[in-house]
């Protein structure tokens, strides 16, 4: 991971390519992107995060999650999320692996449940 890291909203540093990927997105997608940002790394801050497919994507043994943005949303996406417990009926998408969180903008994330799903995730990771 490069050395050079910009800060957002006093969370954990970023690369200047995620940063500028940040600085790229309207206030509403910004907002909403940073917070799940925050709550992906309140779980491990020590996962690798790059610009990725055109998107924010966090790693360790293997590509955890990522945010997606679109016109009216945005998606906190798991690469094994079919495989997640998902108690609260969270996830979306029917692929055989990706499974997706879909969060309209001005919505204000559920902290708990979606870092529930982030910290079962990184688990599933670690056990490779």
């Amino acid at each position: 991971m490069p050395s050079s890291r910009m800060r957002i909203d006093g969370v954990a540093s970023m690369t200047p390519a995620v940063e500028k990927w940040f600085s790229g997105l309207i206030e509403d997608q910004r907002k909403l992107a940073a917070a799940l940002r925050d709550i992906v790394l309140s779980q491990d801050a020590g996962l690798g995060e790059e610009l990725k497919w055109g998107q924010p994507c966090y790693s360790g043994r293997s590509m955890v999650c990522y945010i997606q943005t679109a016109k009216g949303h945005v998606s906190l996406g798991f690469s094994k999320g079919a495989r997640l417990s998902d108690p609260d009926g969270l996830l979306e998408g029917s692929g055989v692996q990706m499974r997706h969180v879909k969060l309209p903008l001005g919505t204000d994330p559920d902290r708990r449940k979606l870092a529930q799903l982030v910290s079962e995730a990184i688990a599933l990771d670690a056990a490779g």
